[in-house]
């Protein structure tokens, strides 16, 4: 397995349209998770001449007793092969919902923390099996086509690129080879509960396999590949179509010409919506996409019948003079937020911030900052605008205008940027042509 792994590894850093050879490894100390750290101790002894370094995180969900010493456990062994390694411990209260949903979006959002901190790219020990699960609870979720493409080896999120090195390796290839080369790994109780909806697939889809259908995993892998390609293909047109029919600003807003949009509707409304869902969330900031019965209730209402302006997912929708306008609503904008100098935070699920000062988080309308030009589409809106978009004011009082960009995957964000004095910046996540 370990030289297909090196194999893989360096394809996947070859890849990589990006300078950073700083890695955050997401470590659980699960088998997965620690056989990937023992597999990047063999590359690099190996392969030094990438000149990689590995920075493995170790997220303490703080949900078990035994989580914290277990953590430090990890954290001794990561050590003692020769890895700086840190534990962050989740801090937020424990919803009453679903806690493997809470518990994935905090351990997402310290990994990125550190990715930031380290101006680093993240690894993951996603494999084989755990493709197979996720495309099975999307099949049963009835997902659009977007969502049956599964993982990818490498894949772009929020200005960092994530690797998942093991997703061709089986669970029983890594389990073999901790086996065969004495790898400890600690196991989680949690991974055994039928309350949480992964491990009652997990459970389905092992039943299958031994009673029905032997190669399923194998099979679905098949299959999100075959999506993943088709996908592929019909993203080059529609990036070809929004680049000639759409503006995406850097201040949030997208507008559509309403004629264009309606040809493509009739044309294709399944490619329509998938166009507005991707809208919404870059405009909107939400993780989830909306409903697909919501958006296509909206692009009906555009075309057929007689349109009134639109909300959703946080996002208003309205016609003026041959165009679809698409802007943030001024409600649920979390303000006042406090930020330190020199860090990275995400703001309303649709900024990047990179400051070098610390201080507060305010709008730009009440900051008294246009950030509109008066030769932008979206002038008459500015107002509007200005207040979903934030500025600092310093611990000193001092305002700072925000400088704003917009992040793709050929975006690099300059960390050497941040230590200019009064540098404020927004970098918009566009979610449309990623």
């Amino acid at each position: 397995m370990i030289n297909s792994f090196n194999t893989e590894f360096s394809k996947l850093l070859n890849y990589q349209d990006n300078p950073k050879n700083n890695f955050v490894l997401g470590l659980s100390g699960g088998l997965d998770s620690m056989v990937l750290l023992y597999s990047l101790k063999n590359f690099i002894d190996k392969f030094d001449s990438h000149k990689i370094k590995i920075f493995p995180v170790i997220i303490d969900h703080n949900l078990r007793s035994e989580s914290s010493d277990e953590a430090k456990a990890v954290q001794e062994i990561s050590k003692k092969i020769g890895f700086q390694t840190s534990i962050k411990k989740i801090v937020n209260n424990k919803p009453n919902g679903n806690i493997q949903d809470w518990a994935r979006r905090n351990r997402r959002d310290l990994l990125f923390e550190s990715c930031s901190i380290l101006s680093a790219n993240l690894l993951l020990a996603h494999h084989f099996d755990d493709q197979a699960e996720t495309l099975f609870m999307r099949f049963t979720k009835n997902s659009g086509l977007d969502g049956l493409i599964g993982m990818k080896s490498i894949s772009f999120w929020n200005g960092i690129f994530i690797l998942r090195p093991f997703l061709n390796f089986s669970k029983n290839q890594i389990y073999n080879y901790a086996i065969n080369n004495n790898i400890k790994y600690f196991e989680d109780s949690s991974n055994y509960l039928l309350k949480y909806e992964r491990v009652r697939v997990r459970y389905l889809l092992n039943n299958i396999k031994t009673n029905v259908w032997k190669n399923i995993s194998k099979d679905l892998n098949r299959f999100g590949v075959v999506s993943s390609n088709l996908i592929t293909k019909i993203n080059i047109l529609f990036n070809d179509w929004i680049k000639q029919n759409a503006i995406i600003d850097k201040c949030g807003g997208v507008r559509l010409c309403h004629d264009s949009t309606r040809i493509l509707f009739e044309k294709s409304d399944i490619f329509c919506i998938k166009f507005f869902i991707k809208i919404i969330q870059t405009v909107g900031g939400k993780e989830y996409p909306p409903k697909r019965k919501q958006v296509r209730h909206l692009i009906n209402s555009l075309f057929i019948m007689k349109f009134k302006k639109h909300t959703l997912g946080n996002v208003c929708v309205f016609l003026k003079q041959n165009y679809i306008y698409f802007l943030r609503e001024q409600r649920n904008l979390h303000f006042n937020t406090e930020i330190k100098k020199n860090k990275k935070y995400i703001f309303d699920g649709r900024f990047i911030i990179s400051s070098s000062a610390s201080g507060t988080l305010i709008s730009s309308e009440t900051g008294n900052h246009n950030i509109i030009s008066d030769k932008s589409p979206f002038y008459d809106y500015k107002r509007l605008i200005n207040n979903t978009i934030p500025c600092i004011q310093t611990l000193e009082g001092k305002l700072i205008k925000p400088h704003l960009k917009i992040i793709d995957e050929k975006t690099k964000i300059n960390t050497n940027e941040i230590i200019k004095p009064n540098s404020f910046k927004l970098y918009l996540i566009n979610r449309v042509l990623i």
